[in-house]
């Protein structure tokens, strides 16, 4: 692959599977008609980019399950010396931690971008850095970023890991992407290389430390795979490079090693515990199903769709096409992504549930594998005309799929402002999902609804404040409600768990609480408590007296 002309904006880095010292290999053949051997064009790549940002413009609210917990922490933060309620109720607790990144983005932003307009400008920010880092890190393998790994990208964009909110681990692994590329292009300028390095390095630290730790296998595992190509392979070339590697690490473990996240009551995982209570209860093997079943669920809905049927046939047509590819040789997988590749299955394998308090860690495993081998596809020498046209129409199927289904979030975001405006001003209130699982599919999704009381209409409400991982307190009587419902939660297998819940949430010392129905076969609870508005799948209850 040789540098690119002006036509080809998007080509001219010389592939990072070359020595930096050795000529450049020899030019790859122009693509046959119908073969995926043209490289993208840059302002190409930022159109596409934005026509697979429809998905942002149709949804009034973006389903994404943690997000707007993460929103409402970020208005917290940027407004709590101007609002009493918040004063009340909330304590700023800023410190080095890993994943406070993106706070600080996001606070700053709100001095300037009005609080409507910044939940889908995150997530517009987070998947083009993720969307640049894909076709950057493609370029920097392949010598040019390729049809293939844009249209295969568009789909991960809206992941399982999307959907369930994690947005500084996004953020964290798509900048992750992007510092890999730079480090895998710049082979022949090391004080450079190293330089912008470790300031990648301590940015995707700050994002979240689980996405830094991927940074830093993936780049270490890169240059295993270059010197493994190389001829002959000196050892010392190799202990030089992974040695460089080791140095972007230096201040983050520093770091992390002072922050709250390395004292997490759990350590760095609490599998080994939750392991031996099982086994002394019995139910060791049923948990063990259980856990494997979901990590099949996880990686069959990596890019997730409408539901896991349709997500299931959807990954069965599109492997079953670039199966065909790679069969006729149409499409290959560069050798220097072997060991990265080789290094992610093993993390989709064994990765536990949860790392220093974070949960769901192995659901993300997919993602990282995914991301990984399409940033490896490049040309081959074969041909298969229906590639790029299958391909585009699988990409461009799951994007309208998603369109339409976010935008079915304006009726529900209808009911809920209706019923919502029956609160009075300034209340401390909480949300309630009913019977949901910890993953629902659309429709029926309700974890966005309890920040939105929040950030849409300036109540107090239960937030993400945890120690080791966001800079929040809860104080006040928002603080005392919450821990008096941790103190003394309800059984999860009693029959009647809602109404339970519900009771709880009253003991607590919530004067409201928002129910959300999931679906229509998990009715909302019968209880005593007076009715105050209803409207769609929200009911508003007082569970206090009026003053």
């Amino acid at each position: 692959m040789q540098a690119g002309t002006g036509n080809d904006v998007m080509t001219g880095a010389t592939p990072a599977s070359a020595p930096a010292s050795a000529p450049a290999p020899a030019p790859t053949p122009a693509a046959a008609p119908g073969g995926p051997g043209g490289a993208v064009r840059w302002p190409v790549a930022a159109a596409m980019l934005l026509l697979a940002l429809l998905p942002l413009v149709a949804a009034p609210v973006l389903p994404l399950i943690d997000f707007y917990n993460h929103i409402g922490r970020f208005q917290v933060l940027a407004t709590l010396a101007d609002n009493p309620l918040f004063a009340a109720n909330y304590a700023p607790a800023w410190a080095v931690l890993p994943n406070i990144l993106l706070d600080v983005i996001a606070v700053a932003a709100l001095q300037i971008v009005p609080l409507a307009v910044l939940p889908h400008l995150l997530a517009a920010l987070i998947l083009s850095v993720l969307f640049g880092g894909i076709l950057a890190l493609n370029r920097a393998i392949t010598g040019q970023a390729r049809w293939p790994a844009l249209l295969l990208a568009l789909p991960l964009l809206y992941s399982w890991i999307l959907n369930w909110g994690f947005a500084g681990f996004l953020l964290g692994l798509g900048l992750g992407l992007l510092g890999a590329a730079w480090w895998l292009g710049q082979r022949g300028r090391p004080v450079r290389r190293l330089g912008l390095a470790l300031v990648l390095a301590a940015a995707i630290f700050f994002c979240h430390a689980l996405a830094f730790g991927l940074y830093g296998i993936l780049i270490a595992s890169l240059e295993v795979g270059h010197w493994w190509q190389q001829r002959p392979r000196k050892l010392a070339v190799l202990a030089g490079g992974l040695a460089q590697c080791a140095v972007q690490a230096a201040v983050p473990a520093f770091l992390f090693l002072q922050s709250r996240t390395a004292a997490a009551a759990d350590g760095v995982s609490n599998a080994d515990e939750s392991l031996a209570r099982l086994r002394a209860q019995g139910l060791l093997m049923d948990r063990l199903a259980e856990l494997a079943v979901q990590r099949v669920e996880t990686i069959i809905r990596v890019a997730e769709g409408p539901s896991y049927p349709a997500d299931a046939l959807w990954l069965a047509l599109l492997l079953g096409l670039l199966a065909l590819a790679f069969r006729r040789r149409a499409l290959l997988l560069s050798p220097m992504v072997a060991v990265a590749a080789a290094a992610a299955i093993m993390l989709v394998l064994v990765m536990p549930p949860a790392l220093f308090g974070s949960g769901y860690v192995s659901d993300r495993m997919p993602l990282f594998l995914a991301l990984v081998l399409v940033a490896g596809i490049m040309p081959g020498p074969g041909r298969l005309p229906v590639l790029l046209p299958g391909l585009a129409a699988l990409a461009g199927a799951r994007l309208l799929m998603v369109a339409v289904q976010w935008h079915g979030t304006a009726a529900d975001l209808a009911d809920f402002d209706a019923v919502v405006q029956a609160l009075p001003p300034g209340q401390v209130v909480a949300g309630l999902p009913v019977r949901a699982t910890p993953h629902e599919d659309m429709p029926g999704r309700c974890e966005m609804y309890p920040p939105l009381l929040l950030v849409r209409h300036g109540h107090a409400t239960p937030l993400f404040a945890i120690r080791t991982a966001q800079p929040l307190a809860l104080r006040g009587r928002l603080a005392a409600a919450h821990d008096e419902l941790a103190a003394r939660p309800p059984g999860p297998g009693a029959r009647n768990h809602s109404e339970q819940l519900v009771a709880a949430y009253a003991r607590a010392g919530y004067p409201y609480l928002l129910l959300c129905q999931v679906a229509a076969d998990r009715p909302l609870p019968q209880t005593p408590y007076p009715m105050v508005a209803q409207a769609g799948r929200f009911r508003l209850l007082r569970l206090a007296p009026e003053q």
